[in-house]
């Protein structure tokens, strides 16, 4: 299994935070030091890689360590480090994303909503199954988003516990939209590593999650599933089983946008008769629309009747319904310290190139408060 170069900056990052965080009886010289990272730095795995190091002491105002200090690197994933560090500096290890629910009609006898409903996206990036009873995020050690397997149960969790909400308060008949305002920053950007589109609006990190199994034999279909289910996107299953000498292949998905906005995605290529199921993810083309999709979806599926069932564009216009009196239901995340573990852990992308869009989007909010600093790999699909 090959490693990349964002499992080997990893792989440093962690060697040094485990070297340095061990305890000592006493305080280490810098030769001392010098040789405890010489230890690391000198292993065979390590034979072909360059190191650039400088450790800075913020209570002496020295450095302590150097190697290669001049020299320029391609800082890659490490690069989270940074800017995971200042999220936490400028929110705080408590903070929770608030992903609410207004009405902006009235709500007669019968459980009519005279008019429309509106999920306000707040950014929160675990609108998935990762939250686990006990508030922390499960993660998978290859995160899906880099075709790694995903995390088991269902990926609309989220969604569907905020839709169950929306029946608690007696809702029986949406007359109106189910709309999804994302326009805490704008939407369209893939990230640069993986492809996903970043908005603020992210259900199952922006993916549908493939399952590939080879057949019996060769010339098979392939069997596909995907998760989660939604009419918001149709897979042409074209993908056939190889001869056991061939290599898992995936043709560059056609991907075909119809008037409505949903999408038809035609899959080819094929899997090794004999081979272990392939996993993959297919990243959505409209995180907003996909949201809305799935959101309604869900709301069907708690026993809320949605007579407009076409996607329109939020234009803003309800804002001033944005009131306690008019809140419906409230998702509240996990703590940013343990969406941070998932970004760390799984050097997830997606989450952490939304930290800038986090840290410009809620600026206004926390610029008067001081700021008190202390001193992959590709497989099938």
């Amino acid at each position: 299994m090959p490693i990349g170069p964002t499992r080997i900056l990893s792989a440093i990052t962690l060697s040094f935070a485990s070297l340095l965080l061990i305890p000592s009886a006493k305080p280490q010289t810098p030769d001392a030091l010098s040789t405890r990272i010489d230890q690391i730095t000198s292993r065979p795995v390590f034979r072909h890689a360059n190191f650039g190091i400088e450790i800075y002491s913020l209570d002496q105002n020295k450095t302590l360590f150097s190697q290669n200090p001049d020299k320029l690197f391609v800082p890659a994933s490490t690069t989270k480090l940074l800017t995971e560090g200042t999220l936490l500096a400028r929110l705080g290890a408590d903070y929770r994303f608030h992903t609410r629910i207004y009405r902006n009609g009235t709500i007669d006898k019968k459980g009519h909503l005279k008019g429309d409903l509106i999920l306000v996206a707040s950014g929160d990036p675990n609108l998935s199954n990762r939250l686990q009873p006990d508030g922390t995020l499960a993660f998978r050690d290859e995160d899906h988003s880099y075709q790694g397997p995903a995390v088991s149960g269902d990926p609309l969790t989220a969604i569907k516990e905020i839709a169950k909400q929306v029946a608690a308060k007696g809702i029986r008949k949406i007359t109106g939209h189910i709309y999804i305002d994302s326009s805490l920053f704008p939407e369209g950007d893939r990230e640069g590593g993986t492809g996903v589109v970043m908005s603020a609006i992210i259900v199952n990190d922006n993916v549908i999650d493939l399952l590939g199994k080879p057949g019996k034999k060769v010339g098979d279909p392939i069997e596909v599933q995907t998760s989660p289910r939604t009419s918001y996107i149709t897979f042409v299953n074209q993908l056939l089983t190889l001869p056991a000498t061939s290599k898992p292949t995936l043709e560059t998905p056609s991907v075909i946008t119809n008037p409505d906005g949903n999408v038809k995605v035609i899959l080819s290529g094929g899997i090794p008769v004999g081979a272990e199921p392939q996993t993959g993810a297919f990243s959505v083309p409209a995180p907003t629309q996909f949201a809305q999709t799935v959101f309604r979806e869900a709301l069907q599926e708690a026993g809320i009747t949605v007579e407009k069932k076409n996607f329109v564009a939020y234009d803003g216009g309800s804002n001033r319904f944005y009131t306690a009196e008019n809140l419906i239901a409230e998702h509240v995340s996990a703590p940013l310290s343990e969406e941070i573990k998932i970004t760390l852990k799984v050097s997830q992308n997606l989450h952490a190139s939304m930290g800038t869009q986090y840290l410009g989007a809620f600026t206004t909010k926390i610029r008067a408060t001081p700021c008190k600093m202390d001193s992959k790999r590709s497989r099938l699909f």
